[in-house]
């Protein structure tokens, strides 16, 4: 039975860690905690020689005293506490060199929360107590006492094995194990073997098993001694709910990071019962301020709104909190860092709990300081902007539904915090393409031009691929050469897309699937041949209500069924007779060479340039790079090179370019420190600079101006 009190001892010199250990304790709805605290081992002798203490939660080193001593002094009396060590990253080594005098159970500060600690001290007090139990039966062979012992193994909700070591003979297991695996118990503790179980004193990690009743477990193994033998007491705990949940959210991530590549938009959410704020980086970054420079507060959100418009905000939160509206919508002005305004659009759901009582609130913010200075008339662009924004707002409730479902079942170690690592980074990469994306979207003239359809799908998807779903695979098949007219190279972006979403979200996810997309030429309503995409797919059809979403997009019709076995999803545009090109052998604009190998940037830093007035030759390696150079060295005006790229890297290309182009303005780039700081030294006497990834417009738009001044242009 759990302890109705537990005296605890925090041994921590660091006031702000140990009041973050004290308050999470006094927050256990499990168990009643009396807490003393002491800043150095000496306040810790002193306080156990005078208090009998159940449990101490101390760092693993203490003022130059090693690991195992900090241990041995703790458990220097007649009874002993439990002991559960706070380490910092590079003391993992003390777990593995003092196996004979461990702690209990040890956590690292990076990963220390309320939920982690109170698990870790249940779990402690959990295995102290089934130990015991294992010792009263072994010194008592009472009949009686055997079988309320048992009782109480059979009672746990995990599988429990006690193996003898190093022969591995299982000696008993409990109903639980005999229920997930009663078919071969034996087979699945021999599997067991593999992960040490019989050698290391204590093992615990996730693993799959080939049973149907728990594919995936979580396992823990300790080393007990049993009726004189050297034992394995081995348990699993189903955790099979909780990864599907993860596969859940990883699913809504992908849904999310393909709109991601078209909107701008920074999400909030408030945690109602813990008073909790928290805007995203996104957010915070649409005010001008970096993650760590805006406070996660109300005070702080109320200081930077317009104060006309404060009044009007208080109202509609008041309803909301007030049970008598469900969603919100507002709109209403915040002070950038800058010292000006933007005018900002909110929008925002409340989430009951399970008793019915407001939760939580997740919500939106989207910048549309541009729009609201224009003539109210939204265009083309705005609107397929306007309509990508409001499905990513539904998607990123769900999102951050499902992580506020399952955050607090994650590990430390848990692959799902390296994918959520991963997501971040990426995010960081579109951050310039969705700058460009929506300073385009302000602009008159969008540059309706000719588009070569299947490089463009091409480059496009190139960048979404790794974003589908697992075990699927997207097939280009160009069947001619298409070309397209009467529509942007934006507003195609974002009908591929949302076709690409739509189909994604229903293909089925069997080993080896596939999405075969088809570019041909068919024919329109009007009985001209237009460019024809095809998505062939196994799976569901698409819905009527992405059909309508999809159909939105002008001069694009679609359609959706299914032939033979395969579904389909039909694209067919509308397009144009060819225009007079705008090219000319006068060269009307200047050209740049870009050599850049990450997909995501090289489509956003490509969409810069023309957006500065530049026609772009684009490579993908240093090798093609140096290629393109040598086929029009002349026409160049301009080079922008990364410097980490395969085959030749961008220092290789930067050095071929000067041989033959000592004047040629170049623009080195890079994510990596050490390479902006050789970039820098190299700029010195030649026409160049550097830019570190990922950058905005702007940057690169002074970087072209202050080059350009240079060599006189």
């Amino acid at each position: 039975m759990p302890l109705s009190s537990i005296t605890s001892l925090v041994v921590e010199s660091d006031p702000q860690r140990a009041e973050q250990v004290l308050e999470s304790l006094k927050k256990s709805d499990r168990h009643d905690f009396l807490c003393y605290h002491a800043e150095s081992l000496r306040d810790a002798k002193r306080t156990l020689m005078n208090v009998r203490v159940d449990l101490v939660i101390s760092k693993g080193i203490l003022d130059g005293i090693s690991h195992v001593d900090v241990l041995a002094r703790y458990r220097k009396s007649e009874y002993e506490p439990l002991v559960l060590c706070l380490l910092e990253d590079e003391e993992k080594s003390v777990i593995l060199d003092t196996s004979a005098s461990a702690a209990d159970d040890y956590l690292f500060y990076k990963d220390l929360n309320q939920d982690r600690l109170l698990e870790a001290v249940n779990h402690a007090f959990e295995r102290r107590e089934l130990l015991s139990e294992l010792k009263t039966v072994q010194q008592n062979t009472a009949s009686e006492g055997k079988g309320i012992f048992r009782g109480l193994l059979h009672c746990l909700d995990v599988a429990l094995f006690l193996v003898s070591r190093p022969e591995g003979e299982l000696l008993f297991i409990n109903k639980v194990a005999e229920t997930w695996f009663a078919k071969g118990a034996g087979d699945i503790v021999r599997g067991l073997f593999d992960y040490a179980v019989l050698e290391a004193d204590s093992v615990e990690l996730e693993i799959q098993t080939e049973s149907a009743a728990v594919p995936n477990a979580e396992l823990r193994s300790v080393a007990v001694e049993w009726k004189g033998r050297d034992c394995s007491l081995i348990t699993l705990r189903n955790i099979s709910k909780r990864k599907r949940a993860e596969e859940a959210y990883k699913a809504s991530q992908r849904r999310l990071d393909l709109t991601l590549k078209a909107s701008n938009i920074g999400l909030w959410s408030w945690d109602l019962r813990k008073n909790q704020l928290h805007f995203s980086d996104r957010w915070k970054g649409q005010l001008g301020y970096s993650s760590s420079e805006f406070p996660n507060t109300l005070e702080a959100f109320k200081s930077h709104l317009f104060v006309d418009d404060l009044a009007a905000v208080e109202e509609v939160f008041g309803q909301a909190l007030r049970g008598e509206i469900s969603e919100v919508e507002l709109k209403y002005r915040m002070k950038h860092r800058d010292g000006g305004y933007r005018w900002m659009i909110c929008r925002a759901e409340i989430f009951p709990d399970e008793s019915g009582k407001l939760s939580s609130l997740f919500g939106s913010h989207i910048d549309i300081t541009d729009r609201n200075h224009g003539d109210g008339k939204a265009g083309l662009e705005n609107s397929l902007s306007e309509k990508l924004s409001i499905r990513m707002e539904r998607i990123a409730a769900e999102l951050e539904k499902n992580a506020s479902q399952i955050r607090e079942n994650f590990r430390g170690d848990s692959a799902i915090v390296e994918r959520i690592r991963e997501l971040e980074r990426l995010s960081s990469s579109f951050a310039c393409l969705n700058e460009v994306l929506q300073l385009n979207a302000n602009k008159g003239n969008h540059g309706i031009e000719a588009i070569e359809l299947s490089s463009e799908v091409r480059e496009l998807y190139g960048s979404m691929s790794s974003l589908l779903p697992p075990r699927v695979e997207l097939e280009v098949d160009a069947l001619e050469e298409v070309r397209l007219f009467g529509l942007s190279t934006r507003a195609l972006s974002f009908a591929l897309t949302e076709a690409l979403v739509c189909v994604a979200d229903r293909v089925t996810t069997d080993f080896k699937s596939r999405i075969y997309l088809s570019i041909e030429r068919g024919n329109s309503a009007s009985g001209s041949h237009c460019p024809v995409l095809r998505y062939s797919y196994t799976g569901k059809p698409v819905g009527s209500a992405e059909l309508l979403a999809l159909s939105k997009t002008p001069n694009v019709s679609v359609s959706s069924g299914v032939a033979g076995v395969h579904s389909e999803l039909v694209l067919v545009f509308d397009s144009d007779l060819p225009r007079s090109p705008t090219r000319n052998a006068s060269k009307s604009r200047p050209l740049a060479l870009l050599a850049e190998d990450e997909g995501v940037l090289r489509l956003a830093i490509r969409t810069m340039l023309e957006s500065l007035g530049y026609e772009v030759e684009v490579t993908e390696d240093g090798a093609a790079a140096i290629d393109a150079f040598a086929r029009r060295k002349s026409e160049f005006d301009l080079a922008l090179v990364d410097l980490q790229m395969p085959e030749v890297d961008g220092h290789g290309v930067v050095a071929s370019i000067r041989a033959s182009a000592e004047e040629l303005p170049i623009i080195r780039m890079s994510g990596d420190s050490n390479d902006e700081i050789s970039g820098l030294i190299e700029d010195e006497g030649d026409c160049g600079c550097f830019l570190s990834k990922p950058f905005g417009i702007s940057d690169l738009k002074l970087a072209i101006e202050g080059l350009n001044q240079r060599v006189g242009v």
